[in-house]
């Protein structure tokens, strides 16, 4: 029975469950219908407001136009004031979520404006407004709940502009010129909860400006003139989370100023001119940024009892040194998992002065003037036993040790350095994911450098533009990337790590014929030589014989009378001794005898 019970109410609850699904489905569509109707009955009036020859000013769009609002939106661009006031006026009274108008031309908002056409949200962006009439937006107050003026031409606020907005939550003059704010301008609207003023040129707030505003969550200042935060500024702001004063020009702060913002999670005093910090007891403040401003020594930035403390910045000063107490002050912040110290000139850390941010899990040290990881023979990170993100980019370390590093490392980012040595067991017992030792001086790396470091958890490794030795039998790495796949994720330079696989990668058979082909090579050359020896021995004696004929012939062809009458002397026997005698002659002829000599 309690089985069968058990099965009837897990069949009933399946079956409500689907009901609930249905229904949800059916009002959506019903939704979609109704906001196509009504855009179609929107665009139908502004086709008939619209003369021959023009283009409608304005057009109605079903959700998904503007991601952050759910149902229609009417939108007007490249406009101007006419055409836009007849397109809206041609309208019978219609509720639109939102109404945005942008890049026209409006230098004002007539009061009359949005009789017809009652947004929620009301944007009017690019569009050179300057002026706002008294009770300009009375007849839309009591539904207004945004108002978005961002990048137009005020040059004030007042509180007659904000007359009868009763309901607005959320109000952005960004990007105007706005250049002071009086007390009392927002006591009409006490239940902002977000108020932008970006990018103006505001240079005074009077105290007590905020007053009122006991609901807000967050205010932006950001990109203003403002160069002294006094004591009262922020009265009133019981409420607020964020404040954003980043990129003015403060170079004078009343600490106390910060005092009663209980709520505060978000403090951005980045990119001033401040040279001096003191900030206590915001118990609920999460994340302060203190980054490009002129902080010469920590000792000149005191931070205590902010116990829910996460991220603290002070990218970009001038910070030289961490000493041991400089972090003291945020023992107590032990929620704290992000430090960024990057960009300063930091050449020194001292042996224990990490120690009150044990329990840190991102440490960001880019771009600095380390030179070393150790200080007086110890890691300065040993206690830092919960780091898991080590940015070490761009300093000028020579060389990481056994024990320099913790070994709850996942990331290291250790590029653009001057590495020329990583102990073999610098990475022993990690689980790293990420690795990046890119652009130093690495000779080599032992074989078993890599053992801990596993494929399948592997998500990025960058070893190139280093000065890589290979020698074949010992070179591992080029294999080791090629296991890695798609983690390997450098694009600079290898060199021989590139080609060191296929280099010493000998082939039996091919080394079986290269040794035979060595053999043939040397023999072929010794045969070589000794036919030349021969033919120069030949050549030799070829020369000699002909030296000696020319020696020998050289009396036939050119005889002196010495010679010839030797070789008269040495025939004449052969005549004399073997003619047999003539007979005797008579006449008057002379006679001539031969004698013996």
């Amino acid at each position: 029975m309690v089985i069968c019970a058990f099965l009837f109410d897990q069949r009933h609850k399946i079956a409500a469950d689907e009901l609930m699904l249905r229904l949800s489905i059916f009002v959506f569509l019903i939704a979609i219908t109704r906001a196509e109707l009504e855009c179609d009955a929107i665009d139908k009036a502004f086709r008939a407001a619209t003369d021959v020859n023009e283009t409608e000013a304005c057009k109605c769009f079903n959700k998904g136009f503007d991601a952050t609002i759910d149902g229609i939106t009417i939108g007007c661009s490249g406009q101007t004031l006419p055409h836009i006031s007849k397109a809206l006026h041609s309208v019978n009274e219609s509720f639109p979520d939102k109404v945005r108008i942008w890049d026209c031309h409006i230098t004002i908002i007539p009061s009359d404006m949005f009789d017809q056409v009652k947004p929620k949200y009301l944007s009017i962006e690019r569009s050179y407004l300057a002026l706002l009439r008294e009770n300009a937006l009375g007849t839309i107050g009591p539904r207004l709940h945004g108002l978005y003026l961002r990048n137009n031409h005020l040059k004030a606020i007042t509180r007659s502009m904000l007359q009868g907005l009763t309901s607005l939550a959320e109000l952005d003059l960004s990007g105007n010129r706005i250049t002071s704010l009086t007390t009392g301008v927002f006591d009409l609207t006490p239940d902002l909860r977000e108020l932008s003023l970006n990018d103006n040129g505001i240079a005074t707030i009077e105290d007590g400006t905020f007053a009122k505003l006991t609901s807000l969550k967050k205010l932006s200042l950001s990109g203003n003139q403002i160069n002294t935060i006094t004591k009262n500024m922020f009265k009133g702001l019981d409420s607020l989370e964020v404040l954003n004063l980043q990129n003015n020009k403060i170079t004078s702060i009343d600490w106390s100023a910060f005092a009663n913002l209980k709520q505060l999670r978000t403090l951005d005093l980045g990119t001033n001119h401040a040279s001096n910090v003191e900030i206590r007891g915001l118990e609920n403040l999460q994340k302060l940024f203190l980054n490009n401003n002129s902080i010469n020594s920590l000792k000149s930035v005191s931070l205590r009892d902010l116990p829910s403390l996460i991220l603290l910045s002070l990218d970009r000063n001038s910070i030289s040194e961490i000493a041991d107490g400089d972090l003291s002050g945020l023992a107590r912040s032990t929620r704290l998992e992000s430090l960024t110290i990057a960009a300063n000139n930091i050449s020194q850390i001292s042996q224990r002065a990490l120690s009150p941010v044990q329990h840190l899990n991102v440490l960001a040290m880019q771009n600095n003037q380390l030179t070393s990881l150790t200080k007086d023979g110890q890691s300065y990170l040993r206690p830092l036993r919960r780091l898991t993100t080590l940015l070490l980019s761009g300093n000028q370390l020579r060389s990481i040790g056994e024990h320099d590093l913790p070994r709850t490392l996942t990331v290291l980012a250790a590029d653009h350095n001057l590495l020329e040595k990583i102990d073999v067991k610098a990475f022993e017992g990690m689980s790293l994911h990420k690795l990046f030792i890119n652009n130093n001086k690495l000779p080599f790396l032992h074989r078993h450098t890599f053992d801990s470091i596993s494929f399948d958890t592997l998500e990025a490794i960058d070893i190139t533009s280093n000065a890589w030795q290979c020698v074949c039998g010992e070179e591992w790495l080029g294999e080791w990337l090629e296991k890695a796949g798609d983690s390997d994720v450098g694009d600079g330079v290898l060199g021989c790590l590139a080609t060191a696989a296929r280099r010493c990668a000998v082939d039996p058979q091919m080394e079986k014929d290269e040794t035979r082909s060595a053999w043939v090579t040397v023999t072929a050359s010794v045969l070589a030589a000794v036919s030349l020896l021969i033919l120069v021995a030949i050549a030799f004696l070829y020369i000699s014989d002909g030296k000696q004929r020319v020696v020998l012939m050289r009396p036939l062809s050119r005889r002196t009378n010495s010679d010839l009458h030797k070789l008269i002397a040495d025939v004449d026997p052969l005549i004399g001794r073997d003619m047999p005698p003539r007979k005797a002659t008579t006449g008057d002829k002379k006679r001539v005898r031969f004698e013996d000599n």
